[in-house]
Formats: structure tokens, sequence, C-alpha cells
């Protein structure tokens, strides 16, 4: 991690817009585009969202037993995309993934944690920082780690 930006997103804070995840869908809008795999954690007790990746998606499921999660990845493709895109949130509106990596030739360039209040990019330019800290919600912590 050379070049790591990290933003947090406080989603429990009132009067700041970020039930809408635009921000989220935004992100994941661009940099998918650079991506050629993925990796959904999620934790064993989320059913429905597992049973959910599994029917929906052709991702590989891998039990995390130590961490008592479920990982799904593989490779993307336009099905996956369009998924992601239409059906993210769960019925309260919130992100159904505790983690999504996207991958490019086997390295991590972008993470969502904790349901999308954790925002991890890798290597960003001056102006990819600029977009970042321009989309995301008022609330928004960033810190840079050179």
């Amino acid at each position: 991690m050379e070049n790591n930006f990290f933003i947090y997103i406080n989603l429990t804070e009132k009067n700041v817009d970020f039930q809408s995840y635009k921000y989220w869908f935004l992100l994941i809008d661009y940099y998918i585009k650079t991506a050629n795999f993925i990796e959904f954690h999620v934790w064993n007790d989320e059913v429905e969202t597992i049973e959910e990746l599994s029917l929906k998606t052709n991702l590989e499921k891998i039990d995390l037993h130590p961490m008592k999660m479920v990982c799904f990845q593989g490779d993307i493709n336009k099905n996956l995309i369009n998924f992601i895109s239409q059906e993210s949130l769960n019925q309260n509106g919130d992100i159904k993934w505790f983690s999504l990596f996207l991958k490019c030739n086997g390295n991590c360039f972008f993470e969502s944690s904790h349901w999308g209040s954790e925002i991890n990019v890798e290597n960003p330019d001056k102006n990819e920082i600029k977009m970042l800290k321009d989309m995301m919600p008022k609330n928004a912590v960033f810190n840079h780690f050179k």
C-alpha cells in the first residue's frame, strides 16, 4: 500500500444524505469498468444475501470459516454488473454486502467495506482524489496514506 486513499462515512449520522447510497453507486460504476475480478464478503448469518448471490450469479462460493463469512468471487461480466447496479440494496435500503473488492489482474484497487461506510482506493491520482471528495456525503472523512 504505497498510496492508499481511505474514506469513512458515518451512516448513522442525522441530516446527512447517504441513504440513497448515490456515492456508492457512482463509485462502483466508475471503478468496475477497470476491474476484471470481484469478491463479495458476507456474514454467515446473512442467509438471504448468500442465497441470492448463489442463485443470481455464477460466482464461486468459498467458506471463510475462521471469519464466519462467505466469499463469492469470480470474473466480472455484464450480467454481474447489471445485478450490482440494480440489486445492491436490501429491503431496508442498505447495501447488502459487508465487503466488495474489485481487482484487476490479481491486484485489489477498490474496496467497499462495512456495508458501504468504508471505501479504500489504491493508488489514486490527484484528479481521482478530487473526484472522490466531490461525490462523497458531507460527513465523509478522508485519509490519504503515502
